[in-house]
C-alpha cells in the first residue's frame, strides 16, 4: 500500500491516499480509480459490541464482483455513532458485516 509515515514534532503522521487505481490484471492496465479506504463495522460472535475501524478496499471489479476489504489497519475503540459520524465527515463509505 502506498503510504507515508513520519514523525512531526511529538506526533506520528500516517498519510494514506484516499483514492487508488482500479487495475485489470487481464489487460495489465489501469481502468479507473476507486476509494482506497472503507470503514468497517463488524459484529463479533458472542459480543454485543461490534469491532470498528478502517480497512483498505480490494478491487474485484475485474471479476465483476463487489469490492472486498482487508483486515483493519486502524481500529476504532470509541462508540459506533462517533465512528459513523467520522466516516461521514471524511467521505468514507461504511460496510456492515
Amino acid at each position: 500500500m502506498n503510504q507515508n509515515i513520519y514523525k512531526k514534532d511529538d506526533k506520528l503522521i500516517i498519510e494514506i491516499p484516499l483514492l487508488a487505481d482500479r487495475w485489470n490484471p487481464y489487460s495489465d492496465s489501469v481502468v479507473g480509480t476507486m476509494p482506497n479506504i472503507i470503514g468497517v463495522i463488524e459484529q463479533v460472535k458472542n459480543s454485543t459490541e461490534p469491532e470498528m475501524g478502517f480497512a483498505y478496499r480490494i478491487d474485484m471489479s475485474y471479476k465483476g464482483k463487489d469490492d472486498q476489504w482487508t483486515n483493519f489497519f486502524f481500529k476504532w475503540f470509541d462508540d459506533q455513532i462517533s465512528f459513523e459520524k467520522l466516516c461521514k465527515d471524511l467521505g468514507i463509505d461504511i460496510v456492515y458485516s
